[in-house]
């Protein structure tokens, strides 16, 4: 069973790079992605409105599970059976949708870090080609404007002294 989590273009076709081809991620049971999917499960609601066929999507497989979580909401435990829950609510489609875009940027700073670190001469529009040639991103669904002003905002709040977000450093 798998659940639609509509997604940027680009970072479908990451995606699909990163997981050998396949539009579908089966996540570890206690990965932070499998956390926030369990959490925004819902039953499907009763009214279904159909989604747009050319909505880019990624599908993420869910477990068969029928654990017991503490309900804030009721201040009692509740079980979440996959069997009936297996729908995404709209919060559940941002919060995955932006942990994946997350991860995405935090491998495009790595990436740049180490290019542009090994080696002085190559410049910011050559690495970020060299990236998107490596993950399979077409120029169309990325622009480089997008990548280049992320990196250089990334630069600046590393600079500043800041832990940059996603960065080893320290």
């Amino acid at each position: 069973m798998v659940v639609a989590v509509r997604v940027h273009p680009a970072l479908r076709e990451y995606l699909v790079c990163i997981h050998n081809g396949s539009d579908t991620i089966y996540p570890d049971r206690g990965s932070r992605l499998w956390g926030l999917v369990s959490m925004h499960l819902s039953v499907q609601p009763a009214v279904h409105v159909s989604e747009d066929p050319d909505t880019c999507r990624i599908h993420i497989a869910i477990f068969n599970s029928h654990a017991q979580t503490w309900c804030m909401d009721k201040k009692k435990p509740i079980y979440q059976d996959t069997l009936f829950r297996n729908h995404l609510t709209e919060k559940g489609q941002r919060a995955i949708a932006r942990h994946l875009m997350d991860d995405f940027k935090q491998t495009f700073r790595a990436y740049m870090n180490g290019a542009i670190s090994n080696n002085e001469q190559l410049s910011i529009t050559e690495a970020i080609d060299e990236f998107c040639n490596d993950y399979q991103i077409t120029s169309e669904q990325l622009t480089y404007d997008m990548l280049r002003k992320d990196w250089y905002r990334y630069r600046m709040k590393s600079s500043d002294g800041e832990k940059a977000p996603g960065s080893w450093q320290k």
